[in-house]
């Protein structure tokens, strides 16, 4: 009793000598230092400490910093907090900006923070929890990046498997159940990404489902076919012999008949199906022009004969080095025009290469004539210019500097001389 008075009266003449008014808030604070100097521990002095260790690790950095110490400082303090009540308001919706829209694999541990939160809705607002929402988040992009890779797969797997037996006519197949069959149980196989189990799976349901209907309702349709097939057999033997000729006039109307291989009329149709699969699927492709050199010399020499023969090797060369999937058209008297699909730009070059090494190392015959022939070639790659007709442009444009700079040349459109 005898120390708290001592106390009292150390309090009271330090605020006068300090010209302090002895308020409430003055005087707590200045009994508390006065307590502390003499080591006079009281209750109110362990309750203080006692609510500090409660406090968040901000909230016990802003009192240091601050020289918090006494209780009415401390309520002020503590006002600044935000309500229990809000924090819980937000806590209830926090699954509705961190569940995933695709991928649900870590819904749980979301629902285990949130459960967290309720019991200590002030653990929100502290920098762990925030780096945890964070990672949350981070981890429902990648999940979530990933489960759309995945079903595109499977996409592409369903896509690929029926396009592969829809594009044969199934009704004009020979055994048309059968075939029926084959597709029903490759879709029943169809190994799908567990991604894609409750999307994918009730449309292969579907596809199964009526496939089926498809089958039993054409063993009904073939019996009704079979009644009648003399007839369809003579309409269809009709029908070829009509498609025929028809293939056969569309194909000459898109061949040169001198030399066997496309025309310019067949160049445009096929430069435009092209141009189409490099818009869609950005497929790399290159324009290739071809120009016999002194032709016109040859035939004032030797005759047209002979030149057609020139122009008709000339052109069967090309065919021969030129793949399947690739275009080579007679474009205008002696020149020539291939398009070539690669991967990389040096498996064009060496297309280039290989047709510049079988022309000069070789002569072109006609009856006793044995000629040496020189042309130049240029190339541009469709993928550095706006549109192809661009593409053209520039590729002629090489081919006049390659006629005014001497003949026999191949000149690439980044400048590179073969």
């Amino acid at each position: 009793m005898e120390t708290t008075k001592k106390i009292i009266r150390d309090t009271i003449k330090s605020l006068s000598a300090k010209d302090i008014k002895p308020t409430p808030s003055h005087y707590e604070k200045e009994f508390q230092k006065q307590a502390k100097s003499i080591d006079y521990d009281y209750y109110e002095l362990k309750e203080f400490d006692t609510i500090y260790k409660t406090l968040s690790e901000e909230e016990q950095l802003f009192i240091r910093e601050n020289n918090i110490s006494t209780f009415y400082e401390l309520v002020h303090l503590l006002l600044k907090r935000v309500k229990n009540k809000e924090l819980i308001d937000f806590i209830n919706h926090i699954n509705y900006f961190l569940v995933p829209s695709i991928d649900h694999t870590i819904e749980d541990r979301i629902d285990i923070l949130k459960e967290e939160l309720k019991s200590n809705p002030q653990k929100l607002i502290r920098n762990s929890t925030i780096s945890r929402l964070r990672k949350f988040t981070n981890e429902r992009i990648s999940r979530d990046k990933v489960v759309v890779q995945e079903k595109a797969k499977d996409v592409k797997k369903v896509i690929s498997l029926m396009g592969k037996y829809f594009d044969k006519c199934i009704l004009q197949s020979n055994d048309t159940t059968k075939q029926l069959h084959v597709i029903k149980e490759e879709i029943e196989t169809l190994e799908l990404s567990k991604h894609s189990v409750r999307d994918l799976a009730i449309l292969q349901g579907k596809l199964i489902d009526s496939i089926y209907k498809i089958e039993h309702g054409i063993e009904s349709t073939q019996r009704d076919l079979f009644k009648g097939q003399k007839d369809c057999v003579y309409l269809h033997k009709e029908i070829n012999k009509l498609q025929n000729e028809l293939d056969k006039v569309t194909k000459e109307k898109d061949l040169d008949f001198l030399t066997g291989i496309n025309n310019r009329r067949s160049f445009i149709s096929n430069i435009d199906k092209i141009e189409n699969e490099y818009e869609i699927f950005k497929s790399k492709y290159a324009i290739v022009f071809y120009d016999i050199d002194h032709f016109k010399s040859i035939n004032d020499k030797y005759g047209f004969e002979c030149g057609d023969t020139i122009l008709s090797t000339f052109a069967t060369i090309l065919k021969k080095l030129t793949r399947e999937e690739d275009v080579v058209c007679r474009y205008t008297g002696e020149k020539f025009v291939s398009l070539v699909h690669y991967t990389e730009e040096n498996e064009a070059i060496e297309y280039l290469k290989r047709v510049k090494n079988i022309i000069s190392t070789n002569k072109f015959v006609h009856k006793d004539i044995k000629l040496k022939v020189q042309f130049c070639a240029t190339m541009a790659f469709r993928n550095k210019y706006n549109n192809y007709k661009e593409a053209i442009e520039y590729a002629e444009a090489l081919m006049n500097k390659a006629k005014h700079e001497g003949r026999n040349k191949i000149i690439l459109d980044s400048g590179l001389c073969l």
